[in-house]
C-alpha cells in the first residue's frame, strides 16, 4: 500500500519539530459521535524537577505545544480538553488559549479554595468552559459546579453503586456528565443508563459479543470479501472483476477516486482505468475501507482510529529502517478488525489469509510488528511510560503521529458520507 501510504495529494504530512509527545482521546455522545477530544500530552525535553514552579512550566508547556501544533490540526472542530494546574488557572494564563472550542480540565489533586473558586467563577462569566475532572463527590469540590460545563467521573474510581447513589444530584444541574475509561459495551450501556450524557474510553475499539464468540452471519461475507481483497498474489485483473462485480462498491470507489483528495487530472469512469491510475494498492485499501464502513453501526471515530494506527506503523517501520512498510500498516489497518465483525480477533483473522508475522502481530503484538503497534496504540493512550514507547526517539513518535493524524482525517472525510 505503498501509494497509498506516501499519498500526498490528500495533506502535506510535514509536521513543525516539537519536544512534545501528543496523542488524544475521543469523548462520544449516546450515538457514537465524537463531540470531542482530551489531549494527551508529555514535554520529555524538560526536567521538571529541575524547576522551581513545576505548575507553571506544565503551563508553559500547554501553551508552547498546543500553540505550535495547532488545536485545529488535532481536534479539527471538536472540542478540546485540555488539563490545567492551578496555577494555570490563577496566572490568567486561561486567556492565553481561544476560549471558542476549549475546555479546561481542574484535575483531581488541585486544591479548591475561595481564590480558586473566584478565579474559575469570572472565567466562565467571561465565556470560557471547565469541566471538573475525576470527580468523586467530594464535598470540597462541590463549589465548582456551578461555573463547569462537564463532570467527569471516572469508572476506575468510583463504584457502580457510588454511582448510582449519587449520580441523580448532578442530573438536572448545568454541567454535562462525562464517564471516563468507558472500556467496553457494557460499561458504555451501564453509563448511558445511568444518566451520562458523553463518554470517553475506547470502548468502541472493542467488540460487542452478545451470546457467541463466532463472526456473526451478517458478518461472514464481509470477511470473504476482505480475504479476497488481501491475497499476496491477486492480480489486477482479479481486482477488477471483483469490485466491478458489486455495483454499490464501484460506485462508492469511483467517488472517493473522483474526490479533491486524488486531484487527478480527469474524471474516472471504470474500475480498470482508476486501477491503471492510482495504482492496486491503493484500490485494495480504499475497497477494504468501503467494505468496513458499509457496517453502519461502527461510530466514524473506528474508522479514524484504524487509520491513524496504520498510516502510525507504516511510519515508524519507515523510521527503523523495515523494508516492508506494507505490512505495518496492514497490522494497525486490521488492528481493530474484532471490533468491525463483533467477535474475537481470532476468529476475524479466520477468514484472512494473512501471514503468519502479521497475524502474530495482531493476536500476540509480538515481533517488530507487534512492537511497533504496541507502541502505535502506547501513545494512542497517552501511556508514555510503557517500554515500547521509551524505546522510540520522541520526536519521530510525535511526528508520525501527529502526520498519521493529518492524514486519517483527510481520508475519513471521504467516508462520512455513508450513501451508496
Amino acid at each position: 500500500m505503498r501509494e497509498m501510504i506516501q499519498h500526498e495529494n490528500c495533506v502535506s504530512t510535514s509536521v513543525p519539530v516539537t519536544p512534545a509527545l501528543v496523542a488524544r482521546q475521543p469523548i462520544c455522545d449516546g450515538n457514537h459521535r465524537t463531540i470531542a477530544y482530551e489531549l494527551l500530552y508529555r514535554n520529555s525535553s524538560q526536567n521538571f524537577a529541575s524547576i522551581g514552579n513545576p505548575d507553571q512550566a506544565t503551563a508553559q508547556v500547554i501553551v508552547d505545544s498546543f500553540m505550535e501544533i495547532g488545536l485545529d490540526r488535532l481536534v479539527g472542530s471538536s472540542l478540546a480538553f485540555i488539563n490545567v494546574t492551578r496555577d494555570f488557572i490563577l496566572s490568567d494564563y486561561c486567556r492565553s488559549v481561544p476560549k471558542e472550542g476549549v475546555v479546561f480540565e481542574i484535575v483531581e489533586d488541585i486544591i479548591v479554595d475561595p481564590p480558586l473558586i473566584e478565579a474559575v467563577k469570572r472565567l466562565s462569566q467571561d465565556g470560557y468552559q471547565f469541566a471538573l475532572d475525576d470527580f468523586a463527590f467530594e464535598p470540597s469540590r462541590v463549589p465548582l459546579l456551578p461555573f463547569c460545563s462537564f463532570v467527569k467521573i471516572d469508572l476506575r474510581l468510583v463504584d457502580r453503586n457510588t454511582i448510582c447513589e449519587e449520580l441523580g444530584r448532578l442530573q438536572g444541574g448545568r454541567a454535562k456528565l462525562v464517564a471516563e475509561k468507558v472500556e467496553s459495551f457494557e460499561e458504555f450501556d451501564f453509563c448511558k443508563k445511568a444518566g451520562f450524557q458523553y463518554f470517553q474510553g475506547y470502548f468502541f475499539c472493542r467488540p460487542r459479543i452478545v451470546s457467541s464468540s463466532r463472526i456473526p452471519p451478517n458478518r461472514i461475507s464481509i470477511c470473504r470479501l476482505l480475504s479476497k481483497l488481501q491475497e499476496q498474489d491477486i492480480r489486477t485483473r482479479e481486482v477488477e472483476t471483483f469490485v466491478a462485480e458489486d455495483l454499490s462498491l464501484s460506485y462508492r470507489l469511483l467517488r472517493y477516486i473522483n474526490s479533491a483528495c486524488f486531484a487527478l487530472p480527469k474524471k474516472i469512469d471504470s474500475v480498470s482505468h482508476a486501477v491503471r491510475l492510482v495504482g492496486l494498492e491503493n484500490i485494495r485499501l480504499l475497497a477494504s475501507l468501503i467494505m468496513l464502513t458499509s457496517l453502519d453501526d461502527k461510530p466514524r471515530e473506528l474508522l479514524t482510529t484504524i487509520l491513524v494506527r496504520a498510516k502510525m506503523c507504516a511510519s515508524l517501520a519507515k523510521h527503523l529502517k523495515h523494508s516492508n512498510t506494507e505490512s505495518f500498516f496492514t497490522v494497525g489497518l486490521f488492528s481493530a478488525l474484532d471490533a468491525f465483525l463483533d467477535c474475537s480477533m481470532l476468529d476475524a483473522l479466520e477468514f484472512l489469509p494473512l501471514s503468519d508475522d502479521i497475524r502474530e502481530a495482531l493476536l500476540t503484538h509480538t515481533g517488530a510488528m507487534g512492537q511497533v503497534l504496541q507502541c502505535t496504540l502506547a501513545c494512542e493512550r497517552g501511556e508514555w511510560e510503557a517500554p515500547e514507547l521509551n524505546r522510540m526517539k520522541t520526536g519521530i513518535v510525535s511526528q508520525s503521529y501527529l502526520a498519521a493524524l493529518e492524514w486519517a482525517q483527510s481520508l475519513t472525510q471521504l467516508f462520512s458520507a455513508k450513501s451508496a
